[in-house]
């Protein structure tokens, strides 16, 4: 079943039972009001007559034979006009038996009437039913013994009742189509970005392409909602596109030393029993290297394409420690002396991609600065910093350091992958820092990232 279905039948249910409520309330009221009306009336018209009439009933006549023994008009006496309108009036005497004088069908009697009879005290009421009809009863004790019923049909309430209950059947039937109507209206409403978002997703899934997505002005959890899928699939497509790009670029970087290595290899199988023992050696040589190149390329596109360091802890680190140990590192490997300006500063991080990010920059400035050049790494509250003193970079290549397989004109003879810098990038970001590169105004070129102490 649908959600629009759903809240549809939910919105009708809660209508239903609202109408159901009001109904009863209503109902009930108007039942009491009634019932009361006529309790009133009928009390009325027994106190009228023990009052007016109770003295001169002759109460010790025979009981009723089943004759009709009333006045040609009706009543007892002559009364107020109006006052015994659809009313049964019923003696008893001082034994509680039921005097020939009475208006209206006979009525039955309860224990507790008999009592009352014959110590001609008390009152009592109750309802009763004669034949189809039913009547409210008053039964009211008569000085010195006897006394007065008097009933009232409930003939018109029972009538007004089960009209009242058709109205509020039908406007409960009413009521709930309206609900579900209005439910469905608004369920339609609340879930088309739902469905708009289904749609895209379903779409995305299965071909990879992002439908575009109407933007929706809602402040509500639905239209928040929306909101976050939508961005959602816009950053899975980014990183879909990134990953294509990835792809295409570490193709196309690939493509140049696995040529080579082919070349070699075959020339080394065509003519190696030709080649002297000097052009074997550089040909090995030449093998070596590219295939040297060809593993760190690797191993830096996997770096680039997967997060290997996600599940590592951050934890508090003193970068200055960090630097010295990959200066001390770094000197050993490639010969260089680097000078290391390092105050204690510590950094919520990981070690090992901090570790592989101060690297890359200090390789970087060994690469590219030239052998006769200095390298100093600064390390201070809110800055990393490695500068040397080479010629720098071109402002044509300064916007695009950071980016994956850019290579500077003037460095395409240096071997390199080109994604070093992406990766000091994105490990920078992943620290909450800024990477920065710059030409230094005295001449050099400096590289690093900042961020804020808190």
């Amino acid at each position: 079943m649908s959600l629009r279905i759903r809240l549809a039948l939910m919105c009708a249910l809660l209508s239903a039972i609202a109408a159901a409520a009001v109904a009863s309330v209503a109902y009930f009221s108007t039942s009491s009001r009634m019932t009361a009306e006529v309790t009133r009336s009928i009390t009325q018209t027994a106190s009228y007559l023990v009052t007016h009439e109770g003295n001169d009933f002759t109460l010790e006549t025979s009981p009723f034979d089943g004759e009709d023994h009333r006045s040609p008009n009706g009543s007892l006496r002559p009364s107020p006009e109006g006052l015994l309108n659809q009313v049964a009036v019923q003696l008893l005497n001082g034994s509680g038996q039921v005097l020939p004088l009475h208006t209206g069908p006979p009525l039955p009697l309860t224990s507790l009437d008999h009592l009352i009879a014959i110590s001609g005290l008390g009152v009592s009421l109750h309802s009763v039913t004669v034949g189809t009809m039913n009547f409210e009863v008053i039964t009211v004790g008569v000085p010195g013994g006897g006394a007065i019923q008097v009933a009232q049909s409930l003939a018109q309430r029972d009538s007004v009742l089960r009209d009242l209950s058709l109205q509020f059947g039908l406007l409960a039937l009413l009521v709930t189509t309206l609900g579900a109507t209005v439910g469905w209206f608004l369920a339609v409403r609340l879930t088309r970005p739902l469905e708009a978002l289904t749609v895209a997703t379903d779409a995305f899934s299965k071909s990879g392409t992002l439908l575009d997505l109407e933007a929706t002005e809602r402040h509500d959890e639905v239209g928040r909602l929306s909101r976050s899928f939508s961005h959602m699939l816009l950053t899975l497509q980014a990183a879909q596109a990134a990953q294509h790009q990835l792809i295409r670029d570490a193709g196309h970087e690939l493509r140049t030393p696995l040529t080579s290595l082919r070349t070699n290899i075959e020339l080394l199988e065509r003519h190696g029993s030709q080649l002297s023992d000097q052009q074997r050696a550089e040909l090995l040589d030449n093998l070596h290297s590219e295939f040297e190149e060809l593993s760190a390329l690797v191993e830096e596109v996997l770096e680039v394409a997967t997060s290997t360091s996600a599940d590592e802890p951050f934890e508090t680190l003193d970068l200055a420690e960090i630097a010295g140990t990959i200066a001390e590192r770094t000197e050993r490997r490639f010969g260089r002396t680097l000078t290391l300006n390092a105050s204690p500063t510590l950094l919520e991080g990981q070690r090992r991609p901090l570790e592989r990010l101060l690297s890359n920059l200090i390789e970087n400035a060994i690469k590219f600065a030239g052998d006769s050049a200095s390298i100093t790494v600064t390390v201070a509250p809110g800055l990393l910093q490695v500068t040397d003193s080479g010629p720098g970079v071109s402002k044509h290549d300064l916007p695009h350091l950071f980016q994956r397989f850019y290579r500077a004109e003037a460095s395409k003879s240096i071997s390199g992958s080109g994604l070093g810098l992406s990766i000091v990038e994105k490990i920078a970001e992943s620290h909450g820092a800024t990477p920065f590169a710059r030409n230094e105004p005295s001449g050099g070129f400096s590289i690093g990232m900042r961020w804020t102490e808190a």
